[in-house]
């Protein structure tokens, strides 16, 4: 049978299927050239989907836990501490915070705790050096609060890790990039860097309420 004319571009007509025809389904989207080599490859490269899955499983969960931590939802591990110890913590994100206690006098302790976990609240000028957790929703909130502990011609890595950093505070060598404490008064001033201010680039003032003491730490 001849077919009729078509113009360029348009499907050629085609007659209807006989009683005796065999029905074939369209054909769908044909694949590019080296479809399946391409998928093999990605296979390879990335591991499929489930690897991925579980590498973002395994990136939230630890930084859940700190958040956690950090918020006081979970009891932190340092339960021990006690009025008058000083030292230090570490690494909030293994569930909890370790407190290394030293001499107050030694060279790593760069915290004092001024009041041991209790339901009482810390001071509001030293709440950027407190803590606070309960061990589950039906106990009463508890808190524990420090202050900086460095005496005049100390350095410190940053005054600035407070709060949910304050576990990576230390004491440091004096050197470029350390903040040396040059002034300490025992009393509550906001303008303890007035001084420093005129004399260094960069200061940073720490004031403690209870009890009341002041520095004024400037950037080497």
């Amino acid at each position: 049978m001849e077919q009729p004319n078509v113009p360029q571009g348009h499907q050629t007509w085609q007659p209807p299927p006989g009683p005796n025809d065999q029905w074939r389904p369209p054909r769908g989207r044909r694949k590019r050239p080296g479809h399946r080599e391409q998928q093999a490859r990605n296979a390879r490269l990335f591991g499929g989907k489930r690897k991925w899955v579980l590498l973002a499983l395994a990136a939230v969960v630890p930084i859940s836990a700190v958040g956690l931590v950090a918020w006081g939802l979970i009891s932190p591990r340092s339960d021990t501490e006690r009025t008058g110890d000083c030292g230090y913590y570490t690494d909030p994100t293994r569930g909890g915070w370790d407190f290394h206690r030293r001499a107050c006098t030694d060279s790593d302790a760069v915290l004092v705790i001024t009041s041991a976990w209790s339901t009482q609240k810390c001071a509001t000028g030293d709440t950027d050096f407190s803590r606070s957790r309960r061990k589950n929703v039906n106990n009463p909130m508890k808190h524990l609060c420090t202050h900086l502990n460095a005496k005049v011609g100390e350095c410190v890595n940053d005054p600035g890790n407070v709060n949910a950093h304050l576990y990576r505070i230390r004491k440091i060598p004096c050197g470029a990039g350390a903040f040396k404490v040059n002034t300490r008064v025992e009393a509550t001033d906001p303008n303890v860097c007035n001084t420093a201010r005129k004399q260094f680039r960069e200061t940073k003032a720490v004031t403690h309420t209870s009890p009341a003491v002041s520095f004024c730490l400037h950037k080497i």
